[in-house]
Order: structure tokens, then sequence, then C-alpha cells
């Protein structure tokens, strides 16, 4: 990301901020992630109670290999971008049930950041008939991570 970078002229972000997304951006080089299958669809509609009490996913249609496990979290949060569920609360309890520290949840909103930067970069180069509609959802993503570290 340079001061020249297409982002700012679509208006993702501001010259003010490349500092900050260039230093999230380098702290996920310090990672060792680990790629791995995700759900991509989790939700109520896609799951079951055992008799036993175990719980079991269905519908693997969205299924992706990623990083894990933040591919799941990461769809979740997607869907709060939608003014879908979970909320915030909900969230929260989603990855602490996963394992998740809160350092961890931070680190897979960069991760999300990173990849609706690199699709609007893919659109930029492939499609750039929908490189409004990639501007618009990567602002959204870097205006909901940013308000996390805001507040």
């Amino acid at each position: 990301m340079t001061e020249r970078d297409p982002l700012l002229e679509l208006g993702v972000i501001k010259k003010s901020e490349l500092g900050i997304v260039r230093q999230w951006f380098e702290q996920l080089q310090d990672e060792k992630f680990r790629f791995g299958l995700c759900h991509g669809d989790i939700s109520l509609k896609n799951t079951m109670v055992h008799p036993t009490g175990q719980l079991i996913l269905l519908d693997w249609g969205s299924a992706e290999v990623t990083v894990v496990p933040y591919g799941d979290v990461i769809h979740l949060m997607r869907c709060q971008l939608r003014d879908e569920d979970p909320d915030a609360e909900q969230l929260k309890a989603f990855s602490e049930g996963y394992g998740m520290s809160v350092e961890e949840l931070d680190l897979a909103r960069h991760v999300l950041l990173l990849k609706a930067f690199d699709t609007l970069r893919w659109a930029m180069d492939k499609r750039p008939d929908q490189v409004n509609d990639y501007a618009s959802s990567a602002k959204q993503v870097f205006n909901m991570v940013s308000d996390r570290f805001r507040n």
C-alpha cells in the first residue's frame, strides 16, 4: 500500500489511514496460519442437535479451504455487515466457544480486511464492471475493523 494506491482514489481508505492498514497487514506477516476446511454458512438452519447432544453441521455446499479457525468467524462477520445475525454478543460467544481469544478475533478482522482488499484488487484486474461494488464492500469492512480499534 503506497500513497498512490488505487484504493485511495476509490475512497476505500484515506491517505491518513494508510499507516494503520499497513501496520495491520505487517502484523499478519508474522502469523503462522493453518489452512483447513471451514463450513462457510454456519447458521441455525444448517445445524441439527443429535439426541446425544452433539451438534451436527448440515449443508456443506459453501465449504472452502481457508485460514482456520478464522474462516467461519469471518463468515459471521460478513453476515453482520449485511445487518444479519449474529449480533456482537453472539459473535463473541461463538468465538469463545470456538476457543478464540480476543486477540485472535482481532486477527480474524484483519484477515477479513486483507481478503476484502485482495478481492477488490482482483476485480480491478478481472471484473472492472464490479469494482464499485467491491470497493463499497471493502470500505464497509475497513470501517468495521477501524471502528473496533477506535473503541
